[in-house]
């Protein structure tokens, strides 16, 4: 792989991290959840579940797209979404929950998994401080998980992230908007 040709380079680094082709390499999480949010198209005024600890730009890329950010509080000990918060503020609007592992840690899905499963929301994992090894590419719960490969990083590549989207017609769209952004030289 060469920085001379990144279009490969980023099909090769998929086809690594998924050979079933849900990968999808993009600048950052941050440029990626934002390419999410952009092909997902969600209604004005919809919400997004945010675990209350998250990167500031998280919450203000939902507000950028017109949609509500929710924080919900999380378990001291886990650092979990605490159950009786996450019932909390589940609404008729939300339309994803993002579930950060902090620290290097990993929270359990299962419950999350459950609640959004039954209403229909969106489950996206923010792995971005909780890279494992090339094995670890994602809850298979979520339907979304987005690992980050920056400077700060356990895993860091000086840059970039994937993202592991299970849902082949979702990763399709995401991959048509993607190609028509400007690319970094």
């Amino acid at each position: 792989m060469t920085a001379s040709d990144p279009k490969r380079a980023a099909a090769d680094l998929e086809r690594l991290w998924s050979p079933a082709g849900h990968a999808l390499a993009t600048y950052s999480v941050r440029s990626g959840f934002h390419l999410l949010l952009s092909t997902l198209q969600l209604p004005p005024g919809s919400e997004v579940m945010f675990s209350a600890v998250t990167h500031p730009d998280m919450p203000r890329l939902a507000m950028h797209h017109g949609l509500v950010p929710v924080p919900v509080d999380l378990d001291r000990g886990t650092l979990a979404p605490r159950p009786d918060a996450l019932t909390r503020a589940l609404t008729p609007r939300t339309r994803i929950l993002v579930v950060a592992h902090l620290f290097g840690g990993l929270v359990d899905l299962d419950l999350a998994w459950e609640m959004c499963e039954s209403r229909g929301v969106l489950l996206v994992e923010d792995c971005a401080q909780a890279f494992r090894g090339p094995l670890d590419t994602g809850n298979p719960l979520a339907d979304v998980s987005m690992f980050s490969f920056g400077m700060l990083k356990t895993a860091t590549a000086l840059g970039g992230a994937l993202f592991t989207v299970r849902n082949a017609s979702l990763l399709q769209r995401m991959r048509d908007i993607q190609a028509a952004w400007p690319q970094q030289r």
